[in-house]
């Protein structure tokens, strides 16, 4: 299974920035865990390898995206959801990028979520 990624909003915390050209982000709650690793990181591009694995029997899809901000505005963006939903044990993996029209990926980092339906039911953040 493959994703794609495009753009939306969100919040963050301590994070670091694009000058380290690459990194990576992982982070797992209840339900979920998963990864992504940045190469060729600019405040424009970003190549982005990752995986998200489902890890409880719940009945819930898991998922994971790439989070971004901008240093000048403090702009938050939430990337689109690249999404499991074969069930407990089973493992996305996929290969994208971010190319923004503007410098807003000074910061990057990844979400993990566990899903009902649309609606997040717990998540965790980690920055490269």
């Amino acid at each position: 299974m493959t994703g794609v990624a495009a753009v939306a909003i969100f919040a963050a915390p301590t994070v670091t920035n694009a000058s380290a050209a690459s990194g990576g982000a992982a982070c797992s709650v209840t339900g979920a865990s998963g990864s992504l690793t940045f190469t060729n990181w600019s405040a424009t591009h970003v190549d982005i390898s990752g995986w998200v694995k489902d890890t409880a029997a719940d009945g819930h899809h898991v998922a994971i995206r790439l989070v971004s901000i901008d240093e000048s505005t403090g702009w938050v963006t939430e990337w689109p959801w690249h999404s499991d939903y074969d069930g407990n044990g089973s493992t996305l993996s996929f290969a994208t990028y971010a190319s923004p029209t503007a410098d807003h990926l000074d910061y990057i980092g990844a979400e993990v979520a566990v899903i009902e339906g649309s609606t997040v039911v717990r998540s965790c953040t980690d920055y490269a």
